[in-house]
This record gives structure tokens, C-alpha cells and sequence, in this order.
């Protein structure tokens, strides 16, 4: 069973959100959860979620870490200031992802 999948995002990587409620947000890459296909931004604010009282304890309000599909989410380029597609190049054996639209290799 594999537990990593091939992902056009890695964490750590500045995306932009380019679909649903939180759309033209940009924020860095919490952490990735690759069965659900699920990445968690930081500047994403969270969800409230209320419990209500059961057996005599109070009723509690919790913050939820909103999920974002992978596919609703665009990697950033920070020096030209656009989001852009991934592509791969080989170069002396190694591999490095690239921005489509500028050419400039991804570190």
C-alpha cells in the first residue's frame, strides 16, 4: 500500500487558493494528508464547530483546521507574483519542478 502519492505541492510550499469560499487566498502549506487528497493551509482561517452539553458538562465551541481539495490549490510564484502550473525537468540525474509560465526552477 502506498502511502505517498506523486503531488504537484510539497509542504512548506506557498499556494493560492483558486476555488470555493476561501478563493485568492495565499498561504503556505501546513501539512497534507495524501489519501484524502486534503492540504491545510496557515492563513486559512479555521472553522467553528459547537458541542453542545451532554450529562450535565458545558457546551464547548472548538476550531476546526478548514481542508482544501489538492486540486483547488495553485503554487505561487513569489518573485513574479502570478500562480502557475508545475512542470518537470531532468537535469544530471535530478529531478526539479519548474513554473510553466516564467521557466524558473522550484527549490
Amino acid at each position: 500500500m502506498k502511502n505517498k502519492r506523486n503531488c504537484h505541492i510539497k509542504v512548506g510550499d506557498k499556494v493560492k487558493v483558486i476555488t470555493g469560499e476561501n478563493k485568492g487566498t495565499i498561504g503556505t502549506i501546513n501539512s497534507i494528508l495524501f489519501k484524502k487528497s486534503i492540504v491545510f493551509i496557515d492563513e486559512i482561517l479555521p472553522r467553528i464547530k459547537y458541542i453542545k452539553n451532554t450529562q450535565g458538562e458545558e457546551s464547548k465551541k472548538i476550531e476546526i483546521k478548514t481542508p482544501i481539495h489538492i486540486s483547488n490549490v495553485m503554487i505561487w510564484d513569489i518573485e513574479t507574483n502570478t500562480s502557475s502550473r508545475i512542470g518537470y525537468k531532468v537535469v544530471e540525474n535530478k529531478k526539479y519542478r519548474y513554473f510553466k509560465k516564467s521557466g524558473k526552477i522550484l527549490n
